[in-house]
C-alpha cells in the first residue's frame, strides 16, 4: 500500500494471479520454496498457507538484505536469498524448514533468549552490532551484526510469527576498534623516553586488540608461535645520517577475521606508527615529561603492567590489573622492593629472570610460567603467566629499570589440564571398548568354529539336506558378517564397510531377509505382505539383505501380536523404492529426527540389532547410503506404526564390470580346491583348547587326505611332536597357559621342527592381530569360523 491508500497501477499490472503468488520471483530462494515438500513440515503443505502467511513470506523473500521468518509454534524457519549467502548454516538444505532452535543450536542460548522477550511484550527489539560468530568457507569467523526481531500478529492478536531482518557491519566495527587501537598507539608512543618503552606500549597496545594482533615481534625477537597467519611489515625510516632504512614488523595475526585489504591497511598502519615513533626516539627527548602519559597509558592498560627501577626492582608503577593478578594493593606495592612485596619468589625463575633483563638489557618473553603467590595472604596458589619484560633505558643507552606485562593464564591452562585428562580418560574408554568388542567377537566366533566345520563336512556327506545345509551356511555366514561389523564399530558409523556388488534380483534379496524374521513373525502370528516390483540390481546382496532385515526385524519387535507389515518396492527412473511399514508402537516426536543416531535408543529402541547394541539402524543408513541410496522414517507418534523408505539406484550402469549372482566362478569351486590339496598330503598337527573346533576341523582335513594329528593343551601338543615332527601346524592363539606365538617358539625349538610351518587360528581378527601373526612367521591367520575355501588356500600357497 501506499501512503495514500491503494497500491500504484504498475504493482497490479506487474502481479502475478495463481496459488502461489507470493512465490513468484525471479530469485532462486522462491524457487527453492516452491519446491521444498512442506507436507510433512509445521506449515502444511503450499495450498493450507494462510493469506498472512503468504504475504509475509512474499515481503521476506523480497527483501534487499538478509532477512529471516520464524513461523508458528515450532518456529519453522523460511529465509531470502541474502541470508542464505550470508549464513553458512542457511546453505544446508535442511535448513529450509527446520525448527529454527535446530538450525542455529549454536547461538541459540542468546538468539532463544531475544525471541523469548519478543513473544512475551509482543514488541519488536533491536540490537546493535552483537558479536555472533558464524561459520564461513569452513572456519568460526567474527562477526557483528545489527538486528531486529518483529512480531507479525494474526487476526486474533496472538504472534504467528517472528521477522527478523539483519545488517552485518563487521566492516564498521572492526574498523572503529583498529582506529582506536591506532589512536591508541600514537598515543602511547608520544609519550615514550626510550626504545625499550616504545617497544613494550607497542605490545602493550597489540595485546589490547586480540581479535587483531595475537603476538607481535620486533627485529631480534624470538620467532612468533602458535596458532594464527604470521604478517611481516616493513615500514620506512630514516637513518641518522638522512638515508633511507626499514623497520620490520612481525605480526601473528587473528584467523577469526578476513584477511583482507583493510587488515592490510591497519597493519601497515600500526608498522608506520611504531617506525615514526622510533624515529623520533633518535633525537633526545624530555623523559619527564613524557612519562606521566606512558603511565597513565599503563594504569589504564586491560592487561597487567608494572614499572620497576633499580636493582633491587623498586615498583614505581602498578596498575589495577597488575595488582588484581598479584593478589596485592596497588597503592600498597608502589615504592616497595620486589622481594618486600614477593618474598615467596626470592631466588625462583621469575625472579631471576626479572634481574637477568636490568642488568643484560635483553627483552624477554615469557611463556607460559608456573608461579606460586600468597595471593591476599592466603597459602600458596599455582598460578600461571605469561609475561613480557622490556629494559628501560637512558638517552645514554643504559639501562635503569624494567617494564612488566603480565597476562595471568590459570583458568586457560586448567581448562586445557580438563580438557587433557578429559581425552585421557576418553581414550582409556575406547581402548577398553576396543578390548572388549575384540574379547566378545573371539567369544562368539569359538563356537560358530565347529558348526561351520561341521557343515562342510555335511556338505561332504549328506546330499539328502542340502536344503537345510544351504539355509545354515546362510545365516551362519550372516551372523559371522554381523560380528565382523560388532568388532569395528567406529568404522560401521564411518561407513567404511567393503561392498561386495552383484546384479541380483530385488526379490530374491528380499526374500532372504524375510527368511531370517520368518520364524518370529509366525510366534507372533503376524500378518506379512511381500510385493516386490521385477527389478535387478547392482549391490552387495548380503548387506541389502542385512539392511532389510534389520528394518524388519524392528518392525517385528514393535508390531504386536497378530499385526500387520508390508515388505514393498517399486520401481521407476533408474531408481527404486523399497518401503517397510508395521502398524506397531509407532516412534515419538522426540526419537524420530535422531533415529538413524548410532547408540541412541528410546522407549521403543529401534536402533540396533537383536542384543540392543544401537548400531542396527545406524548401519542401514551407513549402508544405504554406501549403495548411493537415502532412507528415512516416518512415523505419526505412539501406536501409529512407522513406514521406513529406501531410495537407491539401480546401479546396472556398472552390470558389465560385475558378476551375475546366477553365474558360477571358478574360485567357488570347492571340489577343484580339495582336489589340488589331496595331491599333497600333509602331517597336520591341530591344537584348539575347543574341543568339539578342533575333533571337527581334524575329521575335515582329514577328509582331505591329510594325517591329522589333535591336541587340547600347550602340553599336549609339545609330546605329539615326539617321533615324526609335524610339517604343518595349526594353532589357537587364546590356548590357556601358553598363547598360540609361546608355542610355535617352543615347537620350533624341539629336533626336526624348525621348519615346522604355523597357521594362527583366533577369534581376533583386527589388522594388528594379523600383523602380529606374520611377525611371528606364521603363513597364514584365520578367523574362526574358518572358511573352508581360505583353509584350502593356505594349503595350496605352501607349495
Amino acid at each position: 500500500m501506499t501512503k495514500y491508500g491503494a497500491p500504484p497501477p504498475v504493482l497490479l499490472h506487474n502481479a502475478r494471479p495463481g496459488p502461489y503468488w507470493f512465490l513468484s520471483g525471479d530469485d532462486a530462494m522462491s524457487a527453492r520454496v516452491l519446491a521444498h515438500d512442506w507436507s510433512s513440515s509445521a506449515l502444511g503443505s503450499l495450498d493450507t498457507w494462510s493469506t498472512h502467511l503468504q504475504s509475509v513470506v512474499s515481503t521476506v523473500l523480497a527483501m534487499p538484505f538478509p532477512t529471516l521468518l520464524w513461523w508458528g509454534g515450532s518456529l519453522t524457519q523460511i529465509y531470502n536469498e541474502a541470508a542464505r549467502k550470508c549464513f553458512d548454516v542457511l546453505k544446508a538444505p535442511q535448513s529450509l524448514g527446520q525448527d529454527a532452535a535446530a538450525c542455529w543450536a549454536a547461538d541459540w542460548e542468546l538468539l532463544g533468549g531475544q525471541l523469548a522477550q519478543v513473544a512475551s511484550t509482543g514488541r519488536a527489539i533491536r540490537h546493535q552490532d552483537m558479536l555472533i560468530p558464524i561459520v564461513r568457507n569452513g572456519r568460526l569467523a567474527e562477526c557483528y551484526w545489527t538486528y531486529s526481531y518483529t512480531p507479525l500478529f494474526g487476526a486474533s492478536g496472538t504472534v504467528d510469527g517472528i521477522m527478523i531482518a539483519s545488517t552485518e557491519t563487521t566492516e564498521r566495527v572492526v574498523a572503529v576498534r583498529r582506529q582506536a587501537a591506532l589512536d591508541l598507539l600514537r598515543g602511547g608512543l608520544a609519550g615514550c623516553a626510550t626504545m625499550a618503552e616504545a617497544e613494550a606500549i607497542t605490545r602493550l597496545v597489540a595485546a589490547s586488540v586480540p581479535r587483531d594482533i595475537l603476538a607481535l615481534g620486533f627485529p631480534g625477537d624470538a620467532a612468533l608461535r602458535g596458532p594464527g597467519r604470521r604478517v611481516a611489515i616493513e615500514a620506512g625510516t630514516a637513518g641518522a645520517a638522512g638515508q633511507a632504512g626499514k623497520f620490520l614488523l612481525e605480526f601473528l595475526a587473528s584467523e577469526t577475521l578476513l584477511h583482507d585489504l583493510a587488515f592490510e591497511q591497519f597493519l601497515q598502519q600500526f608498522a608506520s606508527i611504531v617506525a615514526s615513533a622510533m624515529q623520533g626516539l633518535e633525537a633526545a627527548i624530555a623523559r619527564d615529561i613524557l612519562r606521566e602519559e606512558r603511565d597513565r597509558l599503563l594504569l589504564d592498560a586491560p592487561v597487567g603492567a608494572a614499572v620497576m627501577i633499580g636493582e633491587a626492582l623498586n615498583f614505581q608503577l602498578v596498575n589495577p590489573m597488575y595488582a588484581m593478578v598479584s593478589g596485592r594493593e596497588a597503592d600498597w606495592m608502589v615504592d616497595q622492593d620486589f622481594l618486600d612485596v614477593f618474598p615467596e619468589l626470592a631466588g625462583s625463575p621469575v625472579h631471576r629472570s626479572f634481574l637477568a633483563v636490568y642488568r643484560d638489557g635483553e627483552p624477554f618473553v615469557g611463556e607460559e610460567t608456573l608461579v606460586q603467590l600468597h595471593k591476599h595472604g592466603g597459602e600458596l596458589e599455582d598460578r600461571y603467566f605469561t609475561y613480557n619484560l622490556s629494559p628501560l633505558r637512558r638517552l645514554d643507552g643504559g639501562v635503569y629499570g624494567l617494564m612488566v606485562i603480565a597476562v595471568d593464564i590459570t583458568v586457560q591452562v586448567q581448562a586445557r589440564t580438563q580438557i587433557q585428562r578429559l581425552n585421557v580418560e576418553l581414550n582409556q574408554s575406547s581402548r577398553a571398548k576396543d578390548e572388549f568388542l575384540a574379547l566378545l567377537g573371539h567369544e562368539l566366533r569359538n563356537p560358530l568354529a565347529p558348526i561351520v566345520t561341521a557343515l562342510e563336512l555335511m556338505r561332504m556327506r549328506d546330499t539328502v539336506t542340502q536344503r537345510e545345509q544351504a539355509v545354515i551356511g546362510r545365516q551362519v555366514t550372516h551372523l559371522v558378517r554381523l560380528v565382523d561389523d560388532l568388532l569395528d564399530v567406529s568404522r560401521i558409523t564411518r561407513g567404511k564397510i567393503e561392498l561386495r556388488k552383484e546384479v541380483v534380483p530385488l526379490a530374491r534379496v528380499a526374500g532372504k531377509a524375510a527368511e531370517m524374521v520368518q520364524a518370529a513373525m509366525q510366534k507372533k502370528r503376524q500378518v506379512f505382505d511381500l510385493d516386490i516390483a521385477p527389478v535387478d540390481l547392482c549391490v552387495d546382496p548380503a548387506r541389502l539383505a542385512q539392511v532389510l532385515s534389520n528394518l524388519l526385524t524392528n518392525a517385528v519387535r514393535h508390531t504386536p501380536e497378530g499385526g500387520h507389515i508390508a515388505l514393498s518396492a517399486t520401481q521407476g527412473g533408474g531408481m527404486v523404492t523399497i518401503t517397510v511399514r508395521d502398524n506397531g508402537a509407532g516412534i515419538s516426536a522426540e526419537l524420530l529426527p535422531r533415529i538413524f543416531e548410532a547408540f541412541v535408543q528410546g522407549e521403543r529402541k529401534l536402533q540396533g540389532s537383536v542384543g540392543g547394541l544401537g548400531i542396527g539402524l545406524a548401519l542401514v543408513k551407513s549402508l544405504v547410503e554406501m549403495h548411493d541410496g537415502t532412507v528415512s522414517a516416518e512415523s505419526g507418534g505412539a501406536q501409529q506404526g512407522s513406514r521406513f523408505t529406501i531410495c537407491m539406484p539401480t546401479g546396472l550402469g556398472y552390470r558389465a564390470n560385475l558378476t551375475h549372482a546366477d553365474g558360477v566362478r571358478p574360485q567357488d569351486d570347492i571340489a577343484a580346491l580339495v582336489e589340488l590339496v589331496r595331491a599333497r598330503p600333509s602331517r597336520v598337527l591341530i591344537v584348539d583348547d575347543n574341543v568339539d573346533a578342533a575333533d571337527f576341523l581334524a575329521e575335515l582335513l582329514s577328509s582331505w587326505g591329510h594325517s591329522v594329528r589333535v591336541a587340547y593343551d600347550p602340553g599336549a601338543a609339545i609330546c605329539a611332536c615326539t617321533g615324526r615332527a609335524p610339517e604343518l601346524a595349526i594353532l589357537d592363539i587364546g590356548l590357556p597357559g601358553m598363547d598360540g606365538y609361546q608355542l610355535a617358539r617352543q615347537l620350533r625349538q624341539l629336533p626336526g621342527c624348525s621348519e615346522l610351518d604355523c597357521i594362527a587360528l583366533t577369534g581376533f581378527g583386527q589388522e594388528t592381530d594379523k600383523a602380529r601373526s606374520e611377525a611371528a612367521a606364521f603363513i597364514g591367520h584365520l578367523v574362526k569360523p574358518i572358511d573352508a575355501r581360505q583353509l584350502l588356500q593356505v594349503f595350496i600357497d605352501r607349495r
